[in-house]
């Protein structure tokens, strides 16, 4: 780049969650990306469109390394959860706490050079690392707001009789990924570790769960609520209309109740829901239609002993002609008072004055509902930023959108045909996903200047396994101590007691997270077993039987690699926050992500991070054949820029990307 050419005024980082490089480029030659198309063909890209990321493969660490320019072991986050060495081994850390970091963020150099920032949904950007020239939408989970919503959502069944209202609640999330992010929660003691991989596997036995549930009257443990209750012909209310019928449907947790309405239009054939507070109100707080959403629906719910304003949506699945039947999906509620999650905080009332309420994502288990539920969060998200962008002084915007993740854990494995005869289908839910990446990459394209610099990118991709391949019971990013390494004879269980407790004077390791074993050593764990003489020979001897494991079904390996902890600073782990041995599977054995090698691929799927940068000092229509790395862009967008570089940064400039 030519010393005299001026820098890029603006920089926008548009990161999508999950976003596989080969599906990208898939789906663009088959001309249907025309956004994304349109920045690689007026910057710069890799053959593949892909970079590689740092591992574990997973959310945090790369995410913080697109932030800092570090490697984990400088930055100090290491898998979704975190780890500090000496403390127990079932102490675990939420990873997307900015605290976590131990290395300086872009948008820190940049508010010390007295550049404004804006950071959207970014993980690591919750809470707030100052208080001048930032303003942080979130970041404490994967999609903004989830702190604020109050009641989960619920299918409601109606039916025609006289029985109680039956309630069933969701199942509660134990893996940790619930944990709050504020002054007093930062850390989780997990339990031991059970069955199969908790976020990593794809969804799709639950969603076919959900939809069998749908067809039946037994009800299961998912991840929604689910309401039996009677229709009746309408009784004591203050619009008699006639031939109505009616249904209750409690709402907030249980503690409230509203009532339907159920209307015909033409005297024949029931196609409407009207919801009310009281029989006696005069007007409903919403109405629905048919295999239609509702508009938001503004309503009160006692809240600790208050009541507050909050906003949701229904949707009405099914309504028999004869107001027999019903089914009614009632999203996540928002309480409009919390702002805790924006900051400054008020600018989340601001947002919800001109923008809107925002929906949340649903794992129903209704295809259409969950897409259209992430539509609508991302229609919000597109027009918050625009607000943002148009509204507020910002030289650096961070932006992180997670639809392609979501919807890589439940469609992932199902887009084969080795798989699911019904893989085509299943191609065109996950399609979905990805255009609303590319419309929301376009909403973008169109604020944007010739000034701003752009890059598009991902912390991983989303790979499928191969069929007859199963994972083992080890690497977990949401849990502690997988049942491989007990019944290898290294860890002892008590399953007498409930929940089944580690024996730890006769432990002497454990597995812990995505990919990495601790051993149970004294002077160093709590309840160490092992003596450091001890130490090395047994280091050896658990690797060994990893690479010596077959997978039952092929006699084939499942373990790619498995490192000592003097070995990791390859892969850029080091420091407290890893454990003595890290591994990976080999691609057939894939769990989505975070379980494998950011270079793996298995018939058109990859775990590989995206990459794209257009603007100014970007050459155009330009295929680099340099290996990029999530930590070369801070110093590449700090060069462009009149950005600081963080002084942790690790990466190197992407010479051959730029303008000369």
């Amino acid at each position: 780049m030519a010393s005299d050419m001026p820098k890029a005024k603006k920089t926008i980082l548009l990161g999508h969650d999950g976003a596989d490089p080969l599906l990208v480029k898939r789906f663009m030659d088959e001309g249907k990306m025309p956004n994304l198309k349109k920045v690689m063909e007026t910057g710069t890209t890799t053959p593949d469109l892909a970079m590689m990321g740092v591992h574990p493969t997973i959310t945090p660490p790369n995410w913080a390394s697109l932030a800092t320019g570090a490697n984990p072991g400088t930055h100090g986050i290491t898998c979704f959860w975190n780890h500090t060495t000496g403390k127990d081994l079932l102490t675990l850390s939420y990873g997307f706490n900015s605290r976590l970091s131990k290395a300086e963020f872009i948008w820190d150099t940049a508010a010390a050079a007295g550049k404004k920032s804006i950071l959207f949904n970014y993980p690591t950007g919750w809470p707030p690392t100052r208080k001048e020239n930032l303003i942080v939408i979130d970041g404490s989970m994967v999609v903004v707001n989830t702190r604020a919503m109050i009641d989960h959502e619920t299918i409601y069944y109606g039916q025609e009789g006289d029985f109680p209202i039956e309630e069933t609640p969701h199942h509660m999330d134990t893996s940790g990924v619930d944990c709050m992010i504020d002054e007093e929660v930062d850390e989780k003691d997990f339990e031991l570790s059970e069955g199969e991989a908790v976020a990593t596997t794809a969804l799709e036995g639950f969603i076919i769960k959900a939809l069998e549930d749908r067809k039946t009257t037994g009800m299961v443990a998912l991840r929604y609520d689910r309401v039996k209750t009677p229709i009746k012909e309408a009784g004591g209310w203050k619009n008699n209309v006639p031939k109505a019928r009616e249904v209750v449907l409690p709402i907030n947790g249980g503690l409230e109740r509203r009532f339907g309405l159920i209307l015909t239009e033409d005297g024949q054939k029931y196609n409407r829901l009207r919801i009310y507070v009281k029989k006696q109100d005069e007007q409903p707080v919403g109405e629905v239609r048919t295999g239609e959403w509702s508009d938001w629906i503004y309503d009160h719910f006692r809240i600790s002993g208050e009541s507050k304003p909050v906003a949701y949506k229904v949707k009405l699945l099914m309504l028999d002609e004869d107001g027999s039947r019903m089914e009614l999906y009632y999203s996540c509620a928002l309480d409009l008072t919390n702002t805790m999650w924006m900051y400054p905080h008020e600018l989340c009332s601001e947002l919800y004055e001109k923008v809107g309420p925002i929906m949340h994502h649903s794992y129903c288990g209704d295809h259409e509902v969950m897409a259209e539920a992430y539509e609508q969060m991302y229609d919000w998200y597109g027009r918050a930023l625009k607000h943002l962008m148009t509204n507020y002084e910002w030289e650096l915007l961070y932006i992180h959108v997670h639809a392609l993740d979501y919807a890589n854990h439940i469609y992932q494995n199902a887009i084969l045909e080795e798989h699911n005869p019904e893989y085509q289908r299943h191609m065109d839910y996950l399609y979905r996903y990805y255009k609303m990446t590319d419309d929301l990459t376009g909403e973008l394209l169109e604020v944007m200047d010739e000034e701003t610099l752009l890059f598009i990118v991902s912390d991983h991709g989303g790979m499928s396994r191969e069929v007859g391949c199963e994972s083992p019971l080890i690497g977990d990013p949401h849990s502690v101590a997988g049942k491989l390494m007990e019944d290898l004879g290294y860890m002892v269980v008590n399953r007498d007691k409930d929940p089944p407790e580690i024996i730890w004077e006769k432990t002497k390791a454990i597995s812990q997270r995505s990919g990495y074993i601790y051993v149970n050593l004294k002077g160093r764990e709590p309840y160490g077993s092992v003596e450091p003489e001890e130490y090395d020979e047994l280091v050896e001897k658990i690797i060994d039987d990893l690479l010596c494991m077959r997978d039952p079904n092929n006699g084939r390996r499942p373990i790619a690699l498995a490192l000592r902890r003097e070995d990791m600073p390859v892969l850029g782990l080091y420091g407290d926050h890893v454990g003595d041995i890290y591994f990976t599977f080999n691609p057939s054995w894939t769990r989505v992500h975070g379980t494998q090698l950011t270079t793996s691929t298995y018939k058109g799927t990859s775990v590989g991070c995206l990459f794209m940068a257009a603007g100014p000092g970007i050459r155009k229509g330009t295929v680099i054949m340099r290996p990029v790395n999530v930590i070369d862009i801070v110093p590449t967008i700090c060069h462009l820029t009149d950005i600081p570089i963080p002084k942790d940064a690790e990466g190197g400039i992407i010479y051959q990307a730029l303008e000369r």
